[in-house]
């Protein structure tokens, strides 16, 4: 629920309780991707709803999620879900 505001796997163990550890051993046994992969593609995944919306700014949607450089925003976008935040807009 809180993903949008979490940045890194401290904050996610501290908001979980859990040593870091234990948490990237679950997440590899169940997710099999690290808990970063998967906080990085459920922000992506919001970026990309946000995106849609039709006079959001690709800087904003990137702030929103917690990036504040629009282009590690778009590389990290890009290396989620294949294209960039522009392209992706032209798909939709």
């Amino acid at each position: 629920e809180q993903f949008a505001r979490l940045r890194t796997l401290e904050q996610i163990t501290q908001e979980c309780h859990v040593n870091g550890a234990y948490l990237c051993r679950l997440f590899r046994r169940y997710e099999q991707q690290s808990p970063y992969q998967f906080l990085l593609r459920l922000k992506m995944n919001l970026a990309a709803e946000l995106l849609l919306e039709p006079n959001s700014l690709i800087k904003q949607v990137g702030e929103r999620i917690g990036f504040e450089d629009p282009f590690h925003f778009s590389r990290a976008f890009k290396g989620v879900l294949g294209v960039s935040p522009a392209a992706f807009r032209r798909l939709r």
